[in-house]
């Protein structure tokens, strides 16, 4: 009895898809994820969402129940970070600088 009871649990817990990993196209009042569902803004949660901008590419992570979702990645954009080396041009000179900081 109990090895049917770890079972039934154990396929449960690997059915239940307790977070799914999803991408989605920033659009004007949330992500879209496909033709029939776009996110609303509000259920969006973290700090990458005021980075976005519409048409961003973005990988989420939604919650058990789906009524939270993370984004954890902008697809193809580059953040200047400390530490990192940037390129900037000044009447078409183009200078190396290193990040000492990052100040929002």
């Amino acid at each position: 009895m109990i090895n049917e009871i770890k079972t039934i649990v154990n396929n449960y817990l690997n059915n239940a898809k307790l977070c799914n990993l999803t991408l989605g196209t920033v659009v004007s009042d949330g992500v879209k994820v496909s033709d029939r569902l776009t996110i609303p803004s509000e259920l969006i949660k973290g700090v990458l969402g005021q980075y976005t901008t519409v048409n961003d590419k973005v990988r989420l992570i939604r919650n058990h129940g789906g009524q939270e979702f993370y984004i954890v990645e902008i697809i193809d954009r580059d953040f200047v970070i400390k530490g990192s080396t940037v390129k900037l041009s000044l009447d078409g000179v183009i200078k190396d600088y290193k990040v000492e900081d990052v100040i929002k």
